[in-house]
């Protein structure tokens, strides 16, 4: 063991050295490593979400998306940058970097479009989007971006890498119309529309077997 640090009163007395040595070979044995819950690299999973809850990034603020545990630890390290630079355009690039969606913005003057308002591409490598996930990630932008702006189009990539790629969509509408007391004697569609429909059918065909009616013949 290394020199224990006793008073002088104490250090000369055996009793109180072998008690010291035992205490120390005792603590030395303690892991504190569990109590260094700021290392976010190396702390325990279970304290993660504790961690998100004190660093203010617990839901639609970029938990909600985290898939894997490296990305819940690197969003709870970058917590501070990103509540620090809150409502700028590299806010929401960077929540967007941190969760494996990488993303471009394009701001109102880059495409000659109104004043304050920009355009987010997202490409997703090898997942797909649901109409929940896509007004996830329009909540998610809204978080980051500062008041003034106004999103315009959030654009999804869904970029398959595969021998052999594989892309299925599905894709439903509507359509609501409300006559009032004001009738409307033109209607005019400037974007087409696309339907598709399918039929299915089926026939069944019974074959019961012949059914012969005997009669009794009665002598006159």
């Amino acid at each position: 063991m290394d020199k224990l640090l006793l008073p002088p009163p104490l250090a000369s007395d055996e009793r109180f050295s072998i008690l010291a040595n035992i205490a120390a070979e005792r603590f030395a044995q303690i892991d504190l490593t569990v109590l260094l819950v700021y290392l976010v690299d190396l702390v325990d999973a279970s304290a993660l979400p504790s961690l998100a809850s004190q660093f203010h990034i617990q839901g639609l603020e970029g938990w909600l998306f985290a898939e894997s545990e490296q990305e819940r630890r690197d969003l709870i390290k970058q917590a501070i940058e990103l509540h620090k630079y809150k409502g700028t355009p590299w806010a929401v690039r960077r929540v967007l970097e941190i969760l494996s969606l990488p993303g471009n913005i394009s701001e109102w003057f880059e495409y000659g479009g109104k004043a304050y308002f920009f355009k987010v591409e997202i490409k997703l490598i090898n997942q797909g989007m649901n109409e929940d996930l896509f007004y996830s990630l329009v909540d998610l932008i809204h978080e980051y971006k500062n008041v003034r702006s106004k999103l315009e189009a959030l654009i999804v990539w869904i970029i398959s890498q595969s021998a052999i790629p594989i892309i299925g969509c599905a894709l439903y509408g509507g359509e609501i119309t409300t006559i009032l007391p004001f009738q409307i004697t033109e209607i005019q569609q400037i974007k087409p529309i696309y339907f598709g429909t399918g039929q299915w059918s089926l026939e069944i065909t019974s074959i019961y077997p012949e059914q012969i009616w005997l009669m009794n013949s009665i002598p006159s």
